[in-house]
């Protein structure tokens, strides 16, 4: 009902009104940009090419639906077989296999110790292995990238930019965003998200966050996105240690400015803007149907 009423007074009360919808780069444009400190810093952990890899290199399957991927030539019959979800898999080497129109694709072997696994990479045999990278094997995870980014962070103090936490049995819980964190350890992740971060806060509390290696999948949860290698309060030293508060928590209160909003909550999804004869009126709706009203820059109503 909100957002049904606040739509109305904009359309109808502005002398001027604009809707603006959140644009997103595509993959050119972020190239243009200058990487982060943090892309920067996290670029080290980055897959390697099919020609690099070494007899031995280890995968884990990331769920029991890996099995599906292989060749069902030659697996095992046992039911148990088909259970590989968290097993390791080691490389082997790579075999041609003739395609109906004569030519030959790259057929990629793994080892579990017992059993041989085939997957065909539907890449031609000449070309595969500079085409094909490590973080590309669909549901399986590269323990390598896993072991680098380990040695990468462990130990490492951190802020948060997410208030989105997982506890040890994968359920999520509400934590806080922009605070300092300390990272425990990094192990293997799920079909998603090959990455959890294990990190503890000032009050020793535990908790895990799904992360993407950074080069593939979901962008919305790389290194960059999830941390800084810096205090961002220091950035906005206009900001009171009670609104500061807040926005840690997820939350917003009448008299924040937009910027302090968008701290709390991120970039709305839509923005409708106008004015009437004495003052600047924007409505920002969120895709959760979060709805912040703001009279001259600061909030005036919300609807969480």
């Amino acid at each position: 009902m909100l957002a049904g009423s606040l739509s109305c007074s904009l359309s109808s009360c502005f002398t001027g009104i604009e809707s603006t919808k959140k644009v997103s780069l595509s993959r050119e444009d972020k190239k243009l940009i200058a990487p982060s400190p943090e892309e920067e810093f996290f670029k080290g952990v980055s897959p390697l090419p099919l020609a690099e890899w070494q007899p031995g290199k280890r995968f884990i399957a990331a769920d029991n639906k890996t099995i599906l991927i292989f060749s069902q030539h030659g697996l095992p019959a046992e039911p148990d077989s088909a259970r590989i979800g968290g097993k390791t898999l080691s490389f082997v080497r790579t075999e041609p296999k003739l395609e109906p129109d004569g030519s030959y694709s790259a057929t990629i072997v793994f080892s579990d110790g017992s059993n041989s696994y085939r997957y065909n990479s539907g890449k031609n045999v000449d070309t595969a292995p500079h085409e094909i990278y490590s973080n590309q094997i669909p549901m399986l995870i590269d323990l390598d990238m896993v072991d680098d980014a380990r040695e990468l962070l462990k130990d490492k103090d951190l802020w948060l930019k997410t208030p989105l936490w997982y506890d040890n049995n994968g359920n999520r819980v509400m934590g806080k965003k922009f605070v300092e964190v300390s990272i425990t350890d990094v192990q293997s992740g799920d079909l998603a998200f090959p990455l959890r971060v294990k990190f503890s806060d000032a009050n020793g509390k535990s908790a895990w966050l799904f992360m993407n290696y950074g080069v593939s999948g979901s962008e919305t949860r790389t290194f960059s996105n999830l941390f800084s290698l810096s205090d961002i309060r220091k950035r906005y030293p206009q900001i009171t240690d009670e609104t500061w508060d807040v926005i840690c928590n997820g939350n917003v209160k009448i008299g924040m400015t937009k910027e302090e909003c968008k701290l709390s909550l991120g970039n709305p999804n839509d923005v409708n803007r106008g004015h009437d004869y004495s003052q600047i009126l924007d409505l920002w709706q969120y895709p959760n149907g979060t709805v912040l009203w703001f009279e001259d820059g600061l909030l005036t109503r919300f609807r969480k």
